[in-house]
């Protein structure tokens, strides 16, 4: 099979490196908070002299800026399946030598090759294309040429444009990377925003030998059994074990072009610092590849809890215990904030009502939500809402709370993410959310996890437990007090992600198609979010919340 693919913003990606440039020329200013490259053009063009600044901006960014630029997530471990079936890439841009309003007279299409090099794109131990298949020619008319003259199967390019070209070749397979903008393509263009679609419409579901061609570039040691891993989460992981008795663990992330969070380096970092501070009853973390987008953890025997002990929440507390040390050892200015951080009541709040738009917006098409949501949530959410802003500390009702009442939380933390060993111990597992975070979520959540299968008596002594360690903070307990029903709330809007399109699709890839049914999983998460609005209601019932 002969495929063909564009360059710019379909290969290489460009979204940081235009925004570096941009901010360093001072066409923007350092308060401009767009996102991504379109954003920016749009912006830049709607100013005077807007297409030339553009302009110019494209050929510093595509030039002397082009080793800045990135790999599109999921690109590297296309290639890399292409080559396990043999099949031949080409890379057709259309890309002028040079940059217009360049004084320098850079060679755009020498950086683009450079850049390809350095990616190790013509390596025949690594993605093994032929320089000699890839051309850049001046015009979309040549570049529609030259497609036909290939007798490529397939296309994928980021412009409809170029499969308007009169002469496009009527048996090419069209492929528009991104989300359409205004007027819906042809019928014959397949619209498609992440490069793992189109790896399972061009060349089918994974199989193990696209995954030992993957794991080759993280350990190269011969494979002898490769399991998938269903039910965990977002992302897609895999028990891989070896010939020679060795088992790992693979985590292939959730594509960084539909969740852009670091998801891959917080895990690796995170661990990595946690076996160095001595806390060890963690995986140890063996290799990361960021093109890929795989991460390469040590296997841990073990099983589920699925009913915890005192034992198990003695574990649990003791770990939040040693997060909270060194979270007072360490400066941890290079560590973020926790995925989806709560660090006033404002931030909490947000989250919530964009949660709640979200799924407005998809309720139309779902009568039992719309029902919910109208008829459920929205009043106690009103009646919560108030509620708890009024006896919210005023420390950090609008703003921040301060560092030093801040603590490093894993952000998913709860039995449902441990194993316990044969002698009892517990291991934590995933830390790709982990960061900066008030205490107060990490306590809520650990309650409130959909997950968490704990008895009234083990919450209580959860509770009691973190208000201790916490106590230096005299506005722990009041915060936690009014925070507690939002949480609740929160996670009503949370478990209703399968109604969200995109998020539904993820979990149904993370999981396995054979393991998930959207339509029988809605009505499971709907009646999970009817729950928690009745545990709400009993909590605000009372004259203060406790």
């Amino acid at each position: 099979m002969n495929i063909g693919i564009d360059f710019d913003n379909t290969i290489a990606w460009y979204d940081t490196s235009f925004r570096e440039v941009a901010l360093a020329d001072g066409f923007i200013s350092g308060n401009w908070n767009g996102n991504g490259k379109t954003e920016l053009r749009n912006h830049l063009r709607s100013q005077p002299n807007g297409e030339t600044t553009w302009m110019k901006l494209q050929g510093r960014v595509y030039g002397k800026f082009m080793h800045r630029a990135e790999i599109m997530p999921g690109v590297a471990n296309f290639f890399l399946s292409c080559k396990v079936r043999n099949y031949r890439i080409y890379i057709v841009s259309h890309k002028t030598e040079y940059g217009h309003y360049d004084p320098e007279k850079i060679s755009l299409r020498q950086e683009a090759l450079k850049w390809m090099t350095a990616k190790r794109f013509f390596e025949p131990e690594y993605f093994g294309i032929n320089k000699e298949d890839v051309f850049f020619v001046d015009t979309r008319e040549k570049k529609v040429q030259k497609i036909g003259l290939l007798k490529c199967e397939w296309f994928i390019d980021d412009l409809p444009e170029v499969f308007k070209e009169t002469h496009f070749p009527s048996y090419t397979k069209k492929i528009l990377f991104g989300r359409p903008n205004g007027k819906k393509p042809s019928y014959d263009i397949i619209v498609m925003d992440s490069w793992n679609k189109i790896s399972n419409t061009v060349l089918g579901q994974i199989k193990d030998d696209d995954i030992i061609s993957w794991l080759k570039q993280l350990i190269d040691k011969p494979t002898e059994k490769i399991e998938k891993i269903p039910g965990r989460g977002n992302s897609n992981v895999y028990k891989i074990t070896l010939t020679n008795g060795y088992s790992y663990v693979l985590k292939r992330y959730p594509d960084q072009t539909s969740d852009t969070r670091p998801r891959l380096e917080t895990e690796l970092n995170t661990l990595r610092l946690l076996h160095q501070h001595n806390i060890k009853n963690v995986p140890k973390a063996v290799e990361g590849d960021d093109d890929l987008n795989l991460g390469l953890y040590e296997w841990i025997n073990g099983e589920k809890v699925i009913t915890p002990a005192n034992n198990d929440l003695d574990q649990a507390i003791d770990f939040v215990k040693k997060l909270y040390s060194l979270s007072q050892k360490i400066d941890g200015n290079d560590i973020d904030l926790a995925s989806e951080a709560c660090l006033s009541a404002r931030d909490l709040i947000s989250q919530i009502e964009k949660r709640l738009s979200r799924l407005k917006l998809v309720s139309k098409s779902f009568p039992e939500l719309s029902t919910f949501l109208e008829s459920t949530f929205e009043s106690l959410w009103a009646e919560v809402k108030d509620k708890s802003i009024s006896l919210w500390p005023f420390e950090s009702r609008d703003n921040i709370l301060p560092k030093k009442k801040q603590t490093l939380s894993p952000s998913d933390f709860g039995f449902h993410n441990s194993i316990k060993l044969n002698d009892g111990a517990l291991k934590f597992i995933d830390f790709d959310y982990f960061g900066w975070d008030d205490p107060v979520k990490l306590t809520a959540d650990f309650i409130w996890h959909p997950a968490m299968n704990m008895d009234s008596e083990l919450k209580q002594k959860w509770q009691k437990a973190m208000l201790n360690l916490f106590s230096n903070d005299r506005e722990f307990e009041s915060r936690l007090n009014a925070a507690m029903p939002l949480y609740g709330l929160r996670w009503a809007m949370i478990v209703l992600n399968e109604f969200l399109p995109e998020l539904a699709q993820r979990r149904k890839e993370a999981g396995g198609s054979k393991y998930y049914n959207l339509a029988k999983s809605q009505k499971i998460q709907l009646i999970k979010a009817e729950q928690y609005c009745k545990s709400v209601k009993k909590m605000v019932s009372k004259a203060t919340f406790a």
